[in-house]
């Protein structure tokens, strides 16, 4: 449920937290579209120099901003766009003291629709790499949202590293919402996580401490759960993990998919599996159905089998798999830092694919015609790296998977039954 905004800092807040925000210039920056629980809802947040009022305008409305800062001399503004029609173009712009921003447009996300196309990338940055990668999002025309599995800005304490790497998404970013998960490069030197409560939103509350939420989107449950907080058997997120992951409709989303930074399963020789979340967690996504579990944190590319326990549950039929059986876990933390190569030898038996020096990202679409998400690993140069099939159906049971092991066996079903039908129709 939507939460409203919160009421915005008073002046004495301001002069306290961040007096350099007294003056300077309320033009808009860093503009960016933030997901809410609510398919008639965006929120969006922008910054400026200087301490203003500020409100969006979209389609013929108004709405006033929450204004805030923290301890960085920037001001952020966050307002709410209601009352939206999923599916329908909405155009809007955001101002602050008298100076506006250029008008953009995004569509609100129909959870109801029969096709969804996102991309997911994990530890970006500002790397040349990064900024490759960020060049073929906002390039791609057809993705509809981006997650990030963590470790995103790499500012590290240094604040100006937040402005640069927003404005240089804002392409993006004001067009399709960046949905996030927090990792342990958000934990700032000096600061916490007080930079990222204050650039993000999932509550619609300013310097929310709620690092796990859930969104719909056509097709898929979306769960965004902290690898840097308590998530043990008795935690208030592991409650709410478990909670979450109960309420899920299949009917409505058949498929459902875990963000988080660390890897449960990691074959890379940097940090490897962190078995302490896999120990935590892993039962409950085996009972729950998770279908895919997706990190970061190292610096490479890996995709395991449907895998519990360390030991693999099914090798699906190609590069075809059905969902229900067991996670496959991704790790897909090759969006601009520098890449982790040495990894561990032999490859587990879990490990179905890895590649350790290429940088890219990953994209996601859903059909659902046939109820089923298609994967593919892209290389910044260009090149596949890897890509599978994840099916609601079991295996077999569609006509392109044949019957009884025939392959085309499954199409010719309807024609046999017809011709049996009339068989006994002549006798």
């Amino acid at each position: 449920m939507l939460v409203p905004l919160a009421h915005a800092q008073n002046l004495g807040e301001t002069i306290q937290e961040c007096p350099g925000t007294l003056t300077g210039s309320t033009q808009p920056q860093q503009i960016h579209l933030q997901m809410t629980d609510d398919a008639s809802v965006m929120n969006v947040i922008w910054a400026t120099e200087g301490r203003s009022t500020g409100e969006v305008e979209w389609n013929g409305q108004t709405s006033p901003s929450t204004d805030y800062c923290y301890n960085h001399d920037m001001a952020f503004h966050m307002a709410s766009m209601t009352g939206l029609t999923p599916g329908e173009e909405v155009t809007y712009r955001v101002g602050s003291g008298g100076d506006w921003s250029e008008e953009f447009s995004f569509t609100p996300i129909d959870s109801s629709a029969e096709h969804f196309e996102w991309i997911s990338i994990g530890d970006h940055g500002d790397s040349s790499e990064a900024m490759d990668v960020s060049d073929g999002i906002i390039s791609d025309s057809a993705a509809q949202m981006v997650t990030i599995s963590g470790d995103i800005s790499y500012a590290d304490g240094e604040q100006s590293a937040w402005d640069d790497w927003f404005n240089y998404q804002q392409d993006s970013m004001t067009s399709i919402p960046w949905v996030t998960a927090v990792g342990n490069h958000e934990n700032e030197p000096g600061y916490g996580f007080v930079p990222y409560e204050h650039r993000f939103d999932s509550d619609g509350q300013i310097e929310s401490e709620i690092f796990w939420y859930s969104r719909d989107v056509p097709g898929v449950h979306m769960v965004f759960m902290s690898t840097e907080h308590d998530y043990e058997p008795g935690s208030t997120q592991y409650a709410w993990l478990e909670q979450d992951l109960s309420s899920v409709n299949r009917d409505v989303t058949p498929f459902v998919i875990v963000y988080g930074h660390k890897p449960m399963y990691s074959s890379n020789s940097y940090h490897g599996s962190e078995v302490e979340l896999r120990d935590a967690l892993e039962e409950l996504y085996v009972a729950k159905g998770v279908d895919l579990v997706i990190a970061g944190h190292d610096h490479f590319y890996e995709r395991t089998w449907p895998v519990s326990a360390e030991t693999v549950q099914d090798e699906g039929k190609g590069e075809r798999f059905a969902r229900g059986i067991a996670p496959i876990h991704l790790v897909i933390g090759m969006a601009g830092r520098s890449a982790y190569e040495e990894l561990d030898e032999p490859q587990p038996e879990w490990s179905a694919y890895r590649e350790n020096s290429t940088y890219g990202w990953t994209r996601m679409v859903y059909d659902g015609d046939v109820r089923e998400i298609s994967f593919t690993h892209y290389r910044i140069d260009g090149t596949i790296g890897d890509e599978f099939i994840l099916q609601e159906a079991p295996l077999g049971s569609g006509s392109d998977d044949g019957f009884l092991g025939v392959p085309g066996f499954g199409a010719s079903l309807p024609i046999l039954a017809m011709f049996g039908a009339a068989i006994r129709r002549l006798r």
